[in-house]
């Protein structure tokens, strides 16, 4: 395996985990929210439910677009360094 692939690698499964722990956070939050304001224990999940998915996908999609972002800038970096040189 290369370094750049194991890189890659471990970028990726950090933003995982960063994801999965803040959506526990926010399901938690909404859950007891949807609970709450509805007074039913079920429309409580039903809604942290939903929400959490969505938002996982949104987040993931979101860190992708900013790692890639991330990537050019050093790519431009590392081009004008190679020119001064």
């Amino acid at each position: 395996m290369s370094v750049k692939y194991k890189i890659k690698r471990y970028l990726v499964l950090t933003r995982i985990k960063r994801a999965v722990t803040s959506r526990i956070i926010s399901l938690i939050i909404t859950f007891f929210v949807g609970w709450l304001l509805t007074g039913d224990i079920s429309v409580g999940i039903l809604i942290s439910s939903v929400d959490t998915i969505f938002k996982l996908l949104l987040y993931y999609i979101h860190e992708s677009v900013w790692e890639k972002k991330i990537s050019e800038g050093i790519r431009k970096i590392k081009k004008s360094e190679n020119k001064t040189r």
